[in-house]
């Protein structure tokens, strides 16, 4: 995303240019799209909470794999009766993220934020940088970090909500401060999965932190999205956003820069898929498009494809990719699995491998499955209940 000026999610809650992308017909083993990437990461989010790491075969399969303690505790969000959610356990997209050789993954059940370093040569083996940070709100569910900054944010959705940030370095993070809050009259652990904060993330350009607040239609209660500029983060102690509630939109979820543009890509959970427009000189984030999803129960996680210059999306309660338009959300393709998962959530791409996280039920197994982007078929259904995951599962990173 440019903004340089001169130039749940939600499963049982809520029952364009598609040219850019190759259809379906067009896709076969001629295409060139190679991955390199060479492990992807997830969270158990477990009481005792560990990252799963699992390499990465040249030919875009996994393999083997090592569960790391975080040295935090995970947790979940609570339904109406107060018991805990599963699947989606966080509501939230983006609980672990990767830059360069670096891992950060939040731990919501003790408040805190790991970090760890990647061993350049083996990437399964991590090892914790210092002691877990302390977040100054409570119950983290997502985090961003910047290399142009050398910065690390975390959202956190209980009692106290918002977003605090942390300078990183080899030696480890800095003190967390809290930059700016988000009034969601929560409880910690928080109910859900509506009202909470569901993504936080950084433009393309890293001078803006964009975070993603998920409503509650049925309380009239509408969502938004917070756009903080972050640049001058180390010289002023308080910070403003400026929050957009585009219209159409009611339950804004997970999200993905789409490169090159001022635009981002955003789930809906109570209908599909959005468009929107991050204005460059006032922040506002405005409706380009928004895109319905037939049958849909619960899309909420997105992931933008290189390879296809479009952008596949998740549903928690159905076991399908949607391919959709990275210009106007217009549905490309679907690919409907027919491994027996209940439904994916956490996805990422690389090349023309996507890798979408299904936690399964407490009765069905949790696994990732590798789909062939250019084929539209899945190459792979890889079990990972035994690495220690569970329906708590939850988030998902690359390594490339």
């Amino acid at each position: 995303m440019l903004f340089n000026k001169a130039n749940f999610c939600i499963a049982g809650a809520l029952l364009g240019l598609s040219a850019t992308a190759l259809p379906l017909d067009a896709r076969g083993e001629s295409c060139e799209a190679p991955h390199g990437a060479k492990a992807i990461y997830f969270l158990t989010n477990e009481n005792s909470n560990s990252v799963v790491a699992i390499p990465i075969g040249l030919n875009g399969t996994l393999s083997g794999g090592a569960t790391i303690a975080t040295g935090g505790k995970g947790g979940n969000t609570v339904n109406a009766t107060g018991g805990a959610n599963g699947p989606d356990a966080l509501g939230s997209q983006a609980a672990l993220t990767v830059v360069d050789n670096f891992l950060f993954a939040v731990n919501a059940g003790s408040n805190t934020l790991s970090m760890m370093k990647i061993s350049k040569t083996d990437p399964t083996d991590l090892s914790l940088v210092g002691e877990p940070a302390i977040l100054p709100g409570q119950f983290p569910v997502t985090v961003a970090a910047s290399r142009k900054n050398s910065l690390v944010c975390v959202g956190t959705t209980g009692a106290q909500a918002g977003i605090s940030c942390a300078s990183y370095s080899g030696k480890g993070l800095g003190d967390m401060s809290p930059l700016t809050a988000f009034n969601l009259n929560q409880t910690t652990p928080p109910s859900g999965p509506l009202n909470g904060v569901a993504q936080t993330f950084f433009s393309e350009d890293e001078t803006r932190l964009i975070t993603t607040v998920k409503g509650d239609p049925t309380r009239n209660n509408t969502g938004y999205i917070s756009v903080l500029p972050i640049e001058n983060f180390y010289s002023y102690s308080g910070a403003h956003d400026t929050r957009s509630s585009p219209n159409g939109t009611a339950v804004l979820f997970g999200s993905t820069v789409i490169p090159g543009t001022s635009n981002i890509f955003v789930t809906d959970a109570s209908f599909g898929a959005t468009v929107l427009q991050v204005n460059p000189f006032t922040d506002k984030v405005s409706l380009v498009s928004k895109q319905t999803i037939e049958g849909q129960k619960a899309t909420c996680w997105a992931a933008y494809s290189k390879a296809r210059g479009s952008v596949f999306v998740t549903d928690a309660a159905l076991n399908h990719l949607v391919e959709m338009s990275a210009v106007d959300a217009q549905i490309i393709s679907t690919i409907d699995l027919t491994n027996g998962d209940p439904g994916l959530i956490d996805l990422k791409i690389s090349g023309r491998y996507v890798y979408a996280l299904s936690p399964g039920n407490g009765t069905t197994a949790s696994a990732v499955t590798v789909v062939d982007s250019f084929v539209g078929e899945q190459i792979q259904h890889f079990l990972v209940n035994g690495l220690g995951a569970g329906k708590n599962s939850q988030g998902m990173a690359i390594l490339e």
